[in-house]
């Protein structure tokens, strides 16, 4: 018995040593570490009459190319490693033009000198201009097929050049991706903007399954970043955009918000503005059935805090009840027509139900209908009544009446 576990630890000791240790270990600084990509038109940002140097550089950011045409321009954020801490960006851009997505990335090759490593990659930018010609699916399907990539990248559409993005640099010198990636982690505090269910894991399997998709906006001026609205696709096709207004009023809707700030004209004085605080509340959208008749409703309380009240607090009392329940009333009328505004802007206008919300409502709670009915639901959706209803109560005052 003894000899048996004498052989035994020796084959198990041969073992450990023959499987100990990385096989594919490579160091740090033999890896370009990607941490953001933006998609553009292969012509986007370039002048009209093209300079020398314009022409050099778009010679050196292409290759021969036996299939396809130029149709698409991808750029790359990599991350600088070491180097000085004093450098007034701690990333660069390289590009390329083609037409395949993994073509252009092996090609880059050329221009980096080491292997990109894509399992950073914190976001994905894409020009509006560039989804309105080939839609979401064959933008980034080889994003979704390439076991390097994570499934919480975030998402972004602009309506300007995507690459302008990757270059940013933010006044904070944190590397752009990581930045721009971060900002639409605020989507619960702020009703702005579109951030839940938009990361690429989410989009696949909208794709997938054929479910309308909205992407946060984000747009730059100067050196302003600013996300908010949305970018609306019916399936993978571009079909619009949806304002701050009505991104609000969806996220009203689909309960999405964790805390939101609604404001109204005061009711003593119309000329200033009272604010009202979110903090909680419960939302109840459900489908019923009236003969061949579809609606729904939306039952929403809301509880929170007076956050603000510009002017005229002299005659304001906080302290009295009527005076507070007139603001409750305000704020439930406010938050109703913002609701309504949203969903004229995604049933009439865009015809769009973005994540199912309505859909999904249907198929859990009338299973038989939705069996009846989801062939159709592109044409019905556009036509089913919103019945709503919406009280607000007024929690506390803040520290000061």
């Amino acid at each position: 018995m003894d000899k048996k576990k004498g052989a035994a630890f020796v084959i198990l000791l041969c073992v450990s040593i023959l499987i100990s240790g990385c096989w594919d270990r490579r160091e740090l600084h033999e890896r370009n570490f990607v941490l953001a990509v933006a998609i553009d038109t292969a012509e986007a940002g370039k002048s009209g009459t093209k300079s020398e140097k314009e022409s050099e550089i778009t010679s050196a950011e292409t290759f021969v190319q036996p299939h396809g045409t130029k149709r698409y321009r991808l750029s790359l954020q990599i991350l600088k490693l070491g180097g000085d801490e004093k450098a007034k960006s701690k990333t660069y851009v390289i590009s390329n033009t083609g037409e395949s997505m993994f073509e252009m990335v092996r090609d880059m090759l050329g221009q980096s000198g080491k292997s990109l490593w894509f399992e950073h990659i914190q976001m994905i930018v894409l020009s509006e201009a560039v989804v309105k010609e080939a839609g979401l699916g064959e933008l980034l399907d080889f994003f979704r097929r390439d076991s390097e990539m994570r499934s919480r990248i975030k998402l972004y559409v602009t309506s300007g050049v995507a690459r302008d993005f990757i270059e940013y640099t933010p006044q904070s010198k944190q590397a752009g991706g990581l930045y721009l990636s971060e900002i639409i982690r605020m989507h619960t505090r702020n009703i702005h903007m579109a951030g839940a269910r938009t990361d690429l894991g989410f989009v696949s399997q909208f794709l997938d399954n054929k479910i309308d998709i909205m992407l946060p906006r984000i747009e730059m001026a100067g050196k302003v970043v600013k996300v908010g609205g949305s970018d609306i696709f019916k399936k993978d096709k571009f079909v619009g955009y949806a304002d701050e207004y009505a991104i609000a009023g969806r996220k009203f809707v689909a309960a999405t918000e964790k805390s939101a700030i609604v404001t109204i004209p005061c009711p003593n004085h119309s000329d200033h503005q009272v604010a009202f605080e979110l903090y909680r509340h419960d939302t109840r959208l459900r489908p019923h059935i009236d003969g061949d008749r579809i609606y729904f409703t939306l039952d929403i309380a809301m509880y929170g805090n007076i956050g603000e009240l510009q002017g005229g607090i002299e005659n304001d009392d906080t302290m009295d009840p009527q005076y507070m329940r007139k603001l409750e009333l305000a704020f439930a009328d406010e938050i109703e027509h913002t609701v309504r505004y949203s969903e004229d802007v995604f049933q009439k206008q865009l015809r769009a139900d973005p994540v199912n919300v309505f859909a999904n409502k249907l198929r859990a709670y009338e299973p038989e209908t939705w069996e009846k009915v989801k062939d159709q639901w592109d044409e019905i959706y556009p036509e089913i009544p919103l019945v709503t209803s919406v009280n607000v109560s007024i929690r506390n005052i803040g520290s000061h009446k």
